[in-house]
Order: C-alpha cells, then structure tokens, then sequence
C-alpha cells in the first residue's frame, strides 16, 4: 500500500506541472505502463502518454494562464481524491471555441489511482460543463 504522503507528493508534482505547462513533468507522474486521463464532463478518455498531452495542450493553449489550486483531499489505499479551483483567462482556442478574452473560475474534483510504483495510473475529473460554457459566455 502507497503513503498518503508518496500520493500527496505525486500529485502537487503533478498539479505544479499542470499549471507550469510542462508536459514531460506531467509524463513523469504517470504510470509507465498504460496511463489513462479521462474527462467526464467533455465525454473524453485519453490512453497513453501521447493522448493525454494532446488532451493538456488543448487546454494550454486555451488557457496559457490557467492555475489549478487544491483545496481538499481525501485519500484510499491506492487512491486520492483532490478537489480544486481552476482559474485562467481563455487567450486560445479551447475545444474548438475561439478565444474569448474571458475569465473563468470554477470547482472541480480528480480522482487518481496509482499503480505499484507510486505513479498515476488512471486520473478522472469531474466538474460542472454548464458553469464553464456560461463563464466562457456560450451558455446562458
């Protein structure tokens, strides 16, 4: 079984990544084998080191700003939940969506399991669709 300390590095390692835009940094905190990301509220599931940067440049290059704060965290055998606060300007293209010059801020929640190295194994986010598509002004 893992230490919540060795999950709790592991993901601020992750999360400082994130928010530093450094895609080998992001690589380093998952698994070797078959790491998976998945995005419940965008219906999307990327398998593999190379999916999932593609998934993070799409939202780099839609949020070259963006900050991902956590606020909480709850930890399992092999498992942690984080909730955060996402912030950022949208400067870019984002799922197709041009750029809008609009600031966003929102709460969400990531689920990470980690394999027997202690690195991430499959990452789930969830947060609320509607809250960002009204924030990015194409929702009423």
């Amino acid at each position: 079984m893992l230490t919540k300390d060795r999950m709790r590095d592991v993901i601020v390692e992750h999360v400082e990544a994130e928010n530093a835009i450094d895609a080998g940094r992001v690589l380093g905190t998952y698994s070797r084998g078959a790491p998976s990301f998945e995005d419940v509220a965008a219906s999307t599931r990327c398998s593999g080191g190379e999916e999932i940067i593609a998934g993070y440049r799409n939202v780099w290059d839609g949020f070259p700003n963006l900050k991902r704060d956590i606020t909480r965290w709850t930890f399992g055998d092999n498992s942690a939940v984080i909730e955060v606060t996402v912030s950022g300007c949208q400067e870019g293209v984002f799922r197709g969506t041009p750029a809008s010059g609009r600031e966003i801020s929102l709460r969400g929640m990531a689920h990470f399991q980690f394999d027997s190295e202690g690195r991430i194994e499959k990452e789930i986010v969830y947060y609320d669709s509607l809250t960002l598509m009204r924030q990015l002004g194409i929702a009423r």
